[in-house]
């Protein structure tokens, strides 16, 4: 089974807060381990969403400390991230 984190709903600073809480606790808990971050593709949104763009950034930042890779989910509306073991 692979962990998820939903990000929905979420403020940007509530949803990066959790964001990097969950990738330092599961990398902790679960070296080398799948997870799924899923943000939704903001389909039906009054505003142009965010949380999706702030995500791919911090993967590709700030969280790679804790990510092997990533790739965006079938569908769009999440990602498959790896842990570093």
């Amino acid at each position: 089974m692979v962990a998820e984190l939903d990000l929905h709903g979420l403020t940007l600073d509530q949803a990066e807060q959790r964001f990097g809480s969950f990738l330092r606790s599961r990398s902790v808990r679960d070296p080398g381990a799948v997870v799924r971050i899923i943000t939704g593709r903001g389909a039906g949104a009054g505003t142009t969403p965010v949380i999706q763009g702030a995500v791919r950034d911090g993967l590709t930042d700030w969280a790679s400390e804790w990510v092997v890779d990533w790739s965006v989910d079938s569908g769009g509306g999440a990602f498959l991230v790896r842990l570093r073991g």
